[in-house]
């Protein structure tokens, strides 16, 4: 038979052991409100209040994944150097603690950002050092080395995105936005023949997507007005999302120097939107460097109708003397 003295020492025991208990769920339930509180602020692209919600919650519990991935994706959207530098510690252990394709796309999405940044920043101080060399040899060899160093961080940055990037398609095949930043990150390293692959299937996802939105809007009845606005709005999304991707196929499209698939591009851009000014630009020039000044000159009156540049500036005038030129050749 207990003591009263076993009795008490009991009685103390499952009052710690509740106390506890009530205390873990407490503490689960107040880690629950930040997540929530962050993702609903991150979701409406206030990314510093998110981040300073998720960072609120980890001072609960500094190894939460859920948390580290918002305030690392938070500090990302910030899209400024060292705030993007600041989120790869929380990438890092949000990978680590969720161990899931989104982790795993959030870090290499660190990467192609910063890795990008680097690659900007050195890539505009040489074009700047160019054409403003310094007048002391030494030092100029000194910026322009410093700007390769960057360069070639920048090439190591974008190797772990790309490795970051497989993984994810090794898990989900068809996820968009990674064959998109896959595709960019392939273009950056110069490999542009696998950059063209995930970018034509991103534009293939995108094209299955239209023909569903487009068959819901001409058939499904039911829909309420507040829904058909929704698959009017993800439709449009759709098309400004191939649009850009078809600027950046064009853009690699130029750098092999096939002339006639980039105008091609343009040609899909404009069938998608006949408002892009850059397009029409783009595709004169390419049929000016095909021999098709006609239809060169076209574009160019379709561009100089619609842009918001001033006359002075390099493209507006590109553009007035093609259109002069077509509209001398015609008077001779």
């Amino acid at each position: 038979m207990p003591t009263p003295r076993l009795k008490l020492a009991l009685l103390l025991l499952l009052g710690f052991t509740a106390c506890s208990g009530a205390e873990v769920e407490n503490e689960e339930a107040r880690l629950e409100d930040f997540r929530n509180r962050a993702a609903t602020y991150f979701n409406s692209g206030r990314y510093l209040q998110a981040y300073q919600q998720a960072q609120l919650g980890l001072q609960i519990d500094e190894d939460d994944g859920g948390l580290n991935l918002i305030a690392g994706r938070a500090l990302l959207m910030q899209r400024e150097l060292t705030q993007v530098s600041h989120a790869l510690p929380y990438l890092e252990t949000a990978q680590e603690e969720l161990d899931n394709y989104k982790a795993d796309y959030s870090l290499g999405e660190f990467h192609f950002r910063y890795g990008s940044m680097l690659y900007s920043f050195a890539q505009r101080e040489k074009q700047s050092l160019n054409q403003f060399p310094d007048q002391d040899d030494a030092t100029q060899n000194a910026k322009l080395s410093a700007c390769q160093v960057r360069i070639q961080k920048s090439e190591v940055h974008f190797e772990e995105a790309l490795e970051l990037f497989s993984m994810v398609l090794d898990t989900v095949p068809d996820d968009l936005p990674t064959l998109e930043k896959r595709g960019q990150t392939y273009a950056l390293l110069g490999n542009d023949a696998a950059a063209a692959v995930d970018l034509e299937f991103a534009i293939d996802i995108l094209a299955e997507s239209r023909q569903f939105k487009n068959r819901v809007l001409a058939t499904d009845s039911k829909l309420t007005v507040q829904q058909e606005d929704r698959v009017r709005r993800d439709l449009n999304g759709d098309i400004q999302r191939e649009i850009a991707i078809r600027f950046l196929l064009a853009g690699l499209l130029k750098r092999t120097l096939d002339v006639r698939a980039e105008e091609e591009q343009y040609t899909v851009i404009l069938g998608l939107d006949p408002g892009i000014d850059a397009a029409y630009h783009s595709r004169a020039l390419c049929r000016y460097e095909l021999g098709r000044l006609a239809e060169a000159s076209a574009d160019m009156h379709a561009f100089v109708g619609r842009t918001d540049l001033e006359f002075d500036t390099p493209q507006v005038q590109q553009a007035m003397r093609i259109i002069e030129e077509y509209s001398t050749l015609q008077g001779s």
